[in-house]
């Protein structure tokens, strides 16, 4: 119950914790017992929050400090909690006495630091209340938040001002993830952070408790340094249930009802809970936030998902689950689309009667809404020779997006053999193109699509005027199939003349406005890509992996136009918390946080994201926007200096098929050009990046232009002010904006400017500042005048003279920074220095600014 700061330390140092978050919080509970206004502090949360862990932290530090700890046996028991610091069985009448004098037998008030202080008995609370509201003792309190009583200990002294409050929540998300990457050892993916966040709630206790408890092994894959989220294994050891227990266990029996009724049902009306005679009691359970209302629909109690909603659907007893199924379903309530899904579910394990149709209709619905688990199980009691080609297609895609795809692939080849209109053909073709252009599979090939759609060219459509005709599937084939015999990426022009005739929303018109929104991108039509992102995602309102990197494309538009707050908002938005859905957004969303921490200047935090895109991407086979990070991170590891990654990633670009779809394929294409020019050196790559160059300007992509425009000046030291300004003309975005306000600066030599750029974009892009800052200071001590007249060769440092040399020998940078044994960086900030000593814009022009040098030394 208490000691001494001895023992405290070594059971802090064995357990070997680490505190994630909570640094303002730390030195806030320091703060309390340095204060000359306050007494110290009461901390207050929820149990695992980690107000134990944070006091125990400031209690190593103090060389006079005592804990002390409520519990339940003890609290019964006048002054029980002081039993390990003075005799109870002593002399009664002096017993306050003794306790007094060890709390403050110092000569300056002694820290007192009180664990579980809700379970203190009142005697205890007397004593430490008065020595501390007189100052004589500094107090800092743990409590929980929902105490039995509903009284939080020492909430007296904080009214009064004598203690500081601190109420600890959850984890803030980054911390989060930092304390999940310690915990298990590695960078984890987004998906793996949003399960373990979905049933933790960011509590650290939780986590704790959760990684420790759950068989992680088949639910976290170790993939290349990365963990990732399988999305197949659902389940829970039964220690990690036990665990979701413990709060199950505050409730009083009618409050446990009310939940398990209403989590097995998924939502309730309140009517059918007074007539089951809960309705206090639900009341009672929003307002402890483990029920809520649907503020829509008014007197609707739902469910509110979390671990221990899971463990009530699969611990509670099938006889009391069937019992509460019959009375719910003779309610005759209107459920909505989720409890239905969720129902259908109940039934089916409790043994109650659940028609074919209801059964499949539930799980189209639980595909709809992105709760793709509960459909598999719904649909795995159906044989596929009972349902029609527009459900096969459906489920299809459902199998496609867990990462099923051979059976789903097998699903579409049945519904293509049995289409009924021609648009389920074409919206087949699209997902056979997404999904098996590597493959080629073995269920379904190009000929069988056409079969389909000459036969039904022949005997008609089945649902004439509704969607796309035979005609216009043929013509879309033959297209296809060209560019399967080119071995050529799939891209807008593919679409080019019928994008137009597309008369029905559907996976074409999906996979339609993709493209070109991302030719608008390499356009420059930034805001216009935006716009066409936002209309056509109105129009869908089910999710699935087309819906999903829809939506991360819009996401990425937001952040080209520097909206970097309506991106973090959507990234961390969940419609389902379905473990498939989770994992199946996993590598699209990490891949968004690190083009969001590179325009923020986390280098390193990007580095992770990308890491774990890759993997996420890789494993669940969306490689439609693998080639983008696999060229983000190459580009971003040659920038960091390891180039051994990056050669890597360079390899595992080369191994993505030609044919396919990809997003910002002409994007990556200059990136891992630019990044194996920075390692290498070698003069081809600079060559290949103005043939792109001399390509983006010849059809109009001007992104494109503009990002070549701006390596250019990064990586290859040229200084081209009228082509920066022509180039920034024509689009809109942060690259625009960078290159035109750097092209107007370098034309008009204007130092003010160049060192705004600097600074603005200093974080994220320091390349750009250390050039804009040397070229400002070049600008300054010479002049525009002076430029390429050459410097004084005096005023090199033996380190600018070695490199000079080396770069007139023609050695790059790479076999520079390796010769001299340092980093490329260092050798690209001495080559900054050493071209404005010289009053020079290139490599070649140094040979003969060196010599102008030395004839002038020598005359």
């Amino acid at each position: 119950m208490a000691e001494e700061v001895s023992s405290a330390s070594a059971a802090s140092t064995q357990s070997g914790t680490k505190i994630f978050g909570r640094r303002a919080e730390l030195d806030l509970t320091h703060e309390s017992l340095r204060c000359s206004e306050c007494s110290g502090i009461l901390i207050e949360g929820e149990i695992g929050v980690g107000k134990t862990l944070l006091a125990r932290t400031t209690f190593e530090d103090r060389s006079d400090a005592i804990w002390i700890r409520g519990d339940r046996v003890h609290q019964n028991v006048e002054f029980g909690v002081f039993g390990l610091l003075v005799d109870l069985d002593g002399d009664p009448s002096t017993l306050l006495g003794r306790i007094v004098s060890r709390l403050t037998s110092t000569r300056a008030p002694r820290a007192v630091f009180v664990d579980d202080a809700h379970l203190l008995d009142s005697r205890s609370q007397e004593i430490l209340t008065g020595l501390a509201s007189v100052g004589s003792i500094r107090l800092v309190a743990m409590s929980r938040t929902n105490t039995d009583d509903g009284l939080i200990p020492f909430s007296a002294l904080v009214e009064d001002h004598v203690l500081q409050h601190l109420v600890l929540g959850p984890l803030p998300r980054e911390d989060y993830r930092s304390m999940i990457e310690h915990r298990l050892g590695h960078i984890v993916s987004q998906a793996v952070v949003d399960i373990v966040d979905f049933h933790s709630k960011r509590n650290p206790g939780r986590l704790i408790e959760l990684l420790e408890y759950t068989g992680r092994r088949s639910r976290f894959l170790m993939r290349r340094g990365v963990w990732i989220l399988d999305g197949l294994d659902i389940d829970y050891d039964a220690r990690a249930r036990d665990y979701a227990r413990i709060g199950l266990g505050d409730h009083s029996p009618k409050e446990t009802e009310a939940l398990e009724l209403v989590v097995l049902a998924g939502e309730v009306e309140l009517a059918t809970l007074i007539t089951a005679g809960l309705g206090e009691a639900a009341d009672e359970l929003v307002a402890a936030g483990e029920l809520k209302i649907d503020p829509r629909r008014g007197q609707i109690y739902e469910a509110v998902e979390n671990h221990t909603s899971d463990t009530i659907r699969y611990t509670t007893p099938t006889g009391r689950s069937r019992e509460w199924f019959d009375f719910i379903d003779a309610c005759g309530d209107a459920p909505s689309e989720w409890a239905q899904t969720v129902r259908a579910e109940w039934g089916l394990i409790c043994g109650a009667e659940i028609s074919e149709s209801r059964t499949i209709e539930a799980a189209l619905i639980a595909a709809r809404l992105g709760d793709w688990h509960r459909a598999m199980r719904l649909i795995a009691v159906i044989p596929t020779e009972r349902m029609g080609p527009h459900d096969l297609f459906a489920f299809a895609l459902l199998y496609c997006g867990c990462n099923k795809i051979p059976l789903g692939l097998d699903l579409v080849a049945h519904g293509v053999r049995t289409a009924c209109c021609a648009q389920l053909v074409v919206d087949s073709l699209v997902v056979w193109m997404n999904r098996a252009f590597s493959t080629m599979s073995p269920a379904l090939r190009l000929a069988d699509f056409r079969t389909a759609l000459e036969r039904l060219q022949h005997d008609g459509d089945g649902h004439p005027g509704t969607g796309v005709d035979a005609e216009f599937g043929l013509r879309l084939l033959d297209r296809v199939a060209a560019v399967v015999a080119e071995g050529r990426p799939l891209t807008v022009d593919v679409f080019d003349g019928l994008s137009h005739e597309s008369a029905a929303p559907g996976n074409f018109h999906l996979l339609d406005t993709m493209l070109h929104a991302t030719d608008m991108l390499d356009s420059g039509l930034t805001v216009e890509a935006l716009a066409l992102l936002e209309s056509t995602q109105t129009e869908f309102h089910f999710e699935s992996t087309g819906v999903l990197h829809l939506i991360m494309l819009r996401g990425r538009t937001l952040l080209q136009l520097g909206r970097i707050a309506e991106a973090k908002e959507m990234m961390t938005a969940l419609p389902i918390h379905d473990i498939a859905y989770l994992s199946a957004r996993s590598g699209p969303v990490d891949l968004l946080w690190a083009q969001t921490h590179l325009l923020e200047g986390n280098l390193p935090g990007a580095m992770k994201a990308l890491r774990a895109a890759i993997e996420s991407l890789a494993y669940w086979n969306q490689g439609t926007q693998l080639a983008i990070a696999l060229a983000e991170a190459e580009y971003a590891a040659s920038r960091v200096g390891t180039p051994a990654e990056a050669d890597d990633l360079h390899a595992r670009f080369d191994e993505l098929p030609v044919t396919a779809v990809y997003h910002e394929y002409r994007r990556a294409l200059v990136l891992r050009t630019t990044a194996r020019a920075i390692r290498t050196g070698e003069p081809r790559y600079e060559h290949e990046l103005r043939r792109r160059l001399r390509e983006a300007e010849a059809d109009g992509a001007a992104a494109i232009v503009v990002l070549i425009r701006l390596h250019l000046f990064l990586h290859f030291d040229e200084i081209a002010p009228e082509a920066m300004c022509e180039a920034a003309a024509h689009g809109t975005g942060r690259e625009f904006d960078i290159v035109g306000r750097l092209g107007a600066a370098l034309r008009n030599a204007d130092r003010a400017a160049l060192t705004a750029l600097a600074e603005e974009y200093g974080p994220s892009m320091p390349d750009l500042a250390g050039r804009c800052i040397a070229l400002a200071a070049r600008f300054g001590a010479h002049g525009v005048q002076n430029r390429g007249s050459g410097g004084r060769l005096a005023e090199l440092t033996a380190r600018e003279k070695q490199i000079s040399a080396l770069i007139v020998a023609g050695r790059s940078n790479a076999e520079i920074a390796l010769e001299l044994g340092v980093r490329v960086r260092t050798v690209e900030g001495h080559t900054y220095r050493l071209f404005r000593k010289l009053g020079v814009e290139r490599r070649e022009q140094v040979a003969e600014a060196m010599r102008n040098s030395e004839g002038r030394m020598r005359a």
